[in-house]
């Protein structure tokens, strides 16, 4: 019970909230002379995989940990964690103000790329298509999941996003805050299932 109190108040001093991830943020209260470490760990004691400049901007925190302290990024082949005292959000950092959505996943293989109210981009190793991409939404009277309808000549998109804590790509032991289902009818027909990252 200590712990959630502790937590509880963490997220309400700071504004953090599982339900704001994943979310862009920008270093913050680093001296221009350091660097933020990006830890193995959520432990200031753990190993070092990583580090920030005290300028970076635009850092995907995907997860937290369970105080609330650390935020979970993708570092490498892996994920790793840095402490959310030094992160403060980002302007229009999370959905659906994001300017798109990086979709992915396995058997096949594939990508697909949604920046709102512009282009959506479909890839595999057989196929690939550019299609016209509508606003990020929800449904009326919801705050998520998350949708993108795109469309071309003979092709319809429909990408579903929703967060989750561990969505992993399939291929490494990286870990993203977003699962993804997307619906293609038409020349290239089928539903897909995957994980996301934001787009900037």
């Amino acid at each position: 019970m200590r712990h959630l109190i502790i937590a509880a108040a963490f997220l309400a001093a700071t504004g953090v909230s599982a339900q704001d991830l994943p979310g862009f943020y920008d270093v913050s209260g680093v001296a221009a002379d350091d660097l933020l470490n990006v830890r193995a760990a959520p432990a200031a004691d753990a190993e070092i995989l990583d580090t920030l400049a005290p300028t970076a901007t635009d850092v995907q925190v995907s997860a937290l940990n369970d105080a609330g302290t650390w935020g979970r990024v993708v570092t490498g082949e892996g994920v790793g964690w840095v402490s959310m005292s030094f992160l403060a959000a980002a302007a229009e950092g999370t959905l659906p103000q994001v300017a798109g959505l990086r979709c992915f996943g396995t058997e096949p293989f594939w990508t697909y790329e949604a920046r709102q109210e512009d282009s959506a981009t479909w890839q595999t190793p057989d196929s690939s298509a550019t299609l016209l991409a509508g606003p990020i939404e929800t449904a009326s009277g919801m705050t998520r999941p998350f949708s993108v309808v795109a469309g071309a000549d003979d092709l319809q998109a429909v990408l579903v996003a929703s967060p989750e804590a561990e969505c992993s790509d399939g291929m490494s032991d990286r870990l993203y805050g977003l699962s993804a289902v997307l619906v293609m009818t038409g020349r290239i027909t089928g539903t897909y299932g995957g994980c996301c990252e934001l787009l900037r």
